[in-house]
Order: structure tokens, then C-alpha cells, then sequence
């Protein structure tokens, strides 16, 4: 799971904002940090919005897709997927039945390079959690008129978010409450005690408990 966050003109010298993201691995019963981001965007950002999708891509890109490559292959080294087929099947694989090619297979197949990278198993899941509205809509929607600068200013080409998010099923995007926001340790200056006590709990950050007699 990530959570992405980001201030808003949050310097007061150049107004620039800052992107955060916090990578935990999340179970049943777990909950693991594993990572963190906090970067000073290199571009001023005009919106909440603007600097919230910069924040996005950068915590997908650096952490969020490297950490489910990893975790792929960790899940299919210690668990392939073959041999439960086989357990389930007696020990006999069973033959998936063949699907007859529609016209949309036969054109996809038409000067078609193979990827150098194997095609994720989506057996492992990156659940990336926002809180920004207007962010979760482009992504929805596959593009942004408004924000169109950002390939000049941000150097940051969008598309390849909006078509990674909508068409990999190992990667979902939710919403997420305001008071849930872990990132929000890293980007924000400013709090009220009883939010920063509770963020503070939820990243299991504090003085250590002592041990139970």
C-alpha cells in the first residue's frame, strides 16, 4: 500500500511544494513500513491538484511499481502458480480450453513486439491510496486539458500514469479519508496534536512500549 501526499506551495521562499509517499507492506495482520519519500518538487505547482498528481507519479514510478516487480517474483519463487494447479488437479496439470481468436486478437497481433520484460503475474498488489478528488477523476478520465504545462514545467509526461493505472489490474487506485493520510507526516508543517498523535499511532512511530509482564 502507498499513500501519496503532497503541500502546496508549502515553501515560503520559492513556493515550490514538496511530494511525500509512505510504502507499507499490509496484511490481515500486518503492517510493515518499508519506505518513504519527501522531495521538493523542481517546478512550481498552481493547483492542489497539479502538485498532488506530481506526487503520485513520482511514488508510483520510484516506489510503487519496483516494490510490485519485487514482490511478484517473491510471490512466484516461494508459491508458483503451476504447482497449485497441479495440487488442486490430483497432480495432473490440467489444460486451460482453448478460446477461439476474435478479429481484435488477430489484429493486436499484427507487428507485434514482444516485451523484454515479462508481463505482470498480478498475483501481488499495489494499492495506491489518494485523497485528492480531482486527481482520482483525471486518472478516471485518462487525461487533464488543465494541466498540460506540466510536461514543459514538471518535465513529467502523465500519460504513461493515466494508461499505467487504468489498464494494469495489479495497481488500484482508492480514496482515502484526510485523517488517514500518513504522508501527511512528511509534507505538511503544521498540526493539531491530537491528528499528529494519531498519525503518529497509525505509523506505529513513538517511544517503545514496554513489554508486557
Amino acid at each position: 500500500v502507498y499513500f501519496a501526499d503532497a503541500s502546496f506551495a508549502g515553501d515560503l521562499r520559492d513556493s515550490k511544494s514538496t511530494s511525500g509517499g509512505i510504502l507499507v507492506l499490509m496484511g490481515p495482520n500486518t503492517f510493515v513500513p518499508l519506505a518513504w519519500i519527501a522531495k521538493k518538487q523542481g517546478a512550481v505547482s498552481h493547483s492542489t491538484s497539479e502538485a498532488e498528481i506530481i506526487s503520485l507519479e513520482l511514488g508510483i514510478r520510484m516506489e510503487g511499481i519496483p516494490a510490485l516487480m519485487l514482490w511478484s517474483l517473491v510471490i512466484d519463487v516461494f508459491h508458483p502458480e503451476g504447482s497449485n494447479k497441479a495440487e488442486a488437479s490430483g497432480g495432473k496439470p490440467q489444460l486451460e480450453p482453448r478460446v477461439p481468436l476474435t478479429v481484435h486478437d488477430i489484429l493486436s497481433l499484427v507487428d507485434h513486439v514482444p516485451p523484454t520484460v515479462p508481463l505482470p503475474s498480478c498475483r501481488a498488489r499495489l494499492f495506491v491510496l489518494e485523497d485528492n478528488d480531482a486527481v482520482l477523476k483525471m486518472i478516471i478520465k485518462g487525461r487533464a486539458p488543465a494541466l498540460r504545462h506540466v510536461q514543459r514545467t514538471h518535465r513529467i509526461n502523465l500519460d504513461w500514469l493515466y494508461e499505467r493505472i487504468r489498464t494494469d489490474p495489479s495497481i488500484n487506485l482508492k480514496f482515502v479519508p484526510t485523517k488517514l493520510r500518513l504522508a501527511d507526516l512528511l509534507t505538511k508543517g503544521q498540526f493539531t496534536a491530537e491528528l499528529w498523535n494519531s498519525l503518529c499511532r497509525l505509523l506505529q512511530v513513538g517511544p517503545p512500549r514496554p513489554p508486557i509482564s
